[in-house]
């Protein structure tokens, strides 16, 4: 009996030293998955408000004059979302390479832990 219990032990520890490193990088995973989800939840809500304004003044219009300042107005809005995309699209590059050093870092962490 007392074989048993040391032997289930030991395996124990030995799982547990191929397991930690799966936890420590799915950790990893899952606050950086937030961090992009919300930041996408985000800019979902600034171009959904963007884009109901753009079609609330649409309603609005009743004169030529209005639709001329509609129309100028409307393009300069393209040009702000277009630089707003770019940002945007620059911000999840940053976050998914940061998201990849953080990862590879965990890795290194562990391996050397391992050893």
């Amino acid at each position: 009996m007392m074989n048993y219990t040391s032997t289930m032990t030991d395996m124990q520890k030995q799982m547990g030293a191929f397991v930690e490193p799966f936890r420590a990088v799915n950790g990893k995973l899952f606050e950086h998955w937030e961090k992009m989800a919300d930041y996408q939840l985000d800019m979902a809500r600034r171009y959904t408000d963007v884009t109901i304004g753009q079609l609330r003044e649409a309603t609005e219009i009743q004169t030529p004059e209005q639709l001329q300042s509609y129309v100028q107005k409307g393009t300069e809005a393209v040009r702000e979302t277009t630089d707003s995309l770019t940002k945007d699209a620059r911000t999840m590059v940053e976050m998914t390479q940061a998201m990849t050093e953080d990862l590879q870092k965990t890795v290194r962490e562990s391996a050397t832990q391992r050893n």
